[in-house]
């Protein structure tokens, strides 16, 4: 199997052109993490990329993308016809537009509401085509304080992830300067959707693989940090039970499992017929009214994600008895981003026991002089306990 690495996938479905080129920051971070697929790749796989072709190595295999788009597909059909290497390649498929977006988490969260009556009704984002239906919803509430900031609404783009394409608005009247970027996501989008703004608690995910069989199963929790702007910051790393251990000291554990359950069937009659692959489901736990509360659907991930590279990265490459984080960060400086790989390799050595890590400090992708992006692991022992949780 060739494994690819092409993030910014979302955006690239958005634009559906074959011919589609990224923004210069994602194609860079495409360019600095190719090799992170090696990290859930099974062995005999192989990675791709894009530096050379070695059409012996290639030919006869089958691709599998971090996430389907009609340009990750088309480029590996011309490479298939340029080198005559008969492989086996996604088909992009054009429901694939709706299943990848906010709508259908809208749905899905919907289908979670009418089935499990703990979650709050509340929650569910609709979707508007003009400032003035925005500012009309904003206007009769009152700002709420949230983590430090005063908001009381989330504005979303359709096709975003990893904490782009968010607007958070203040209750009251929409300023300029708020009014100028709605219609900038609209002018893109055509829709954007508007939810209340949470208190955040903590952000999590379950992970599923829906098989060629068209079967859906459940792979693990992924538990993670975002920035103050929703963007993606690092992922513990630790086994299933201790990280469902965190999530159900805030949601309760018999409200979790039957999410759980619920949402499988719900993804496997609006997933499994059309696609094979993976699926990242985002949640959130948050607080409202003295209550600790479920948000079970935030976003619908149709592709991998780094929470589904942690949970294979702990399974495969993780000593048991250790704990750890996994990193990914942008240093707008190459120099800056050497001397802090320099000073974490001498901080924490790094120590393996059994094949894997057990301690310390690694890189996951070569640290160039002209890198940007720096994705690793810190790991350290702690049998049964807790430690290094956030």
């Amino acid at each position: 199997m060739i494994h690819y690495f092409n993030p910014g996938h979302e955006t690239a479905v958005l634009n559906a052109s074959k011919y589609y080129q990224p923004p210069r920051r994602v194609a860079k971070m495409q360019e600095d993490l190719a090799l992170l697929p090696a990290w859930y790749a099974s062995p005999g796989d192989s990675v791709f990329t894009g530096q050379e072709i070695q059409s012996e190595a290639l030919r006869n295999n089958s691709v599998e993308l971090w996430g389907i788009s009609p340009q990750s597909v088309h480029y590996f059909e011309t490479l298939d016809k340029r080198y005559g290497l008969q492989l086996r390649i996604p088909e992009w498929k054009e429901i694939y537009r709706f299943l990848g977006s906010r709508f259908a988490a809208q749905k899905a969260l919907a289908a979670l509401m009418d089935a499990i009556p703990e979650i709050d009704k509340t929650i569910l984002p609709q979707f508007y085509s003009n400032p003035e239906e925005i500012e009309g919803i904003v206007n009769p509430h009152r700002p709420l304080k949230l983590e430090g900031r005063e908001g009381a609404f989330l504005v979303k783009s359709p096709y975003s992830s990893s904490g782009r394409g968010l607007l958070w608005l203040p209750a009251g009247k929409l300023g300029q300067p708020e009014k100028q970027i709605i219609g900038g996501m609209l002018k893109k989008q055509s829709m954007v959707s508007v939810e209340k703004a949470l208190d955040k608690r903590l952000d999590f995910s379950m992970h599923f693989e829906i098989s060629r069989e068209k079967e859906t199963r459940f792979i693990g929790y992924s538990v993670f940090r975002t920035n103050a702007k929703g963007a993606y910051e690092s992922s513990l790393l630790a086994g299933r039970e201790t990280l469902e251990k965190q999530i159900t000291d805030l949601t309760g554990k018999d409200l979790l499992h039957r999410t759980k359950e619920m949402l499988t069937g719900i993804l496997q009659e609006m997933y499994a017929p059309h696609y094979a692959g993976n699926l990242g489901v985002d949640m959130m736990a948050y607080a409202c009214e003295n209550q600790l509360r479920l948000h079970p659907c935030v976003e619908i991930n149709m592709r991998k994600s780094m929470g589904y590279l942690a949970i294979r990265l702990f399974e495969n490459h993780i000593s048991p008895i250790s704990r750890g984080h996994f990193f990914v960060e942008y240093h707008k400086s190459s120099q800056m981003l050497n001397q802090k790989h320099a000073a974490l390799q001498k901080q924490f050595p790094l120590q393996t026991e059994n094949g894997r890590i057990y301690s310390g400090y690694l890189n996951l992708c070569p640290v160039t002089e002209a890198a940007n992006y720096l994705a690793y692991v810190t790991v350290k022992p702690c049998g049964d306990s807790e430690c290094g949780l956030f």
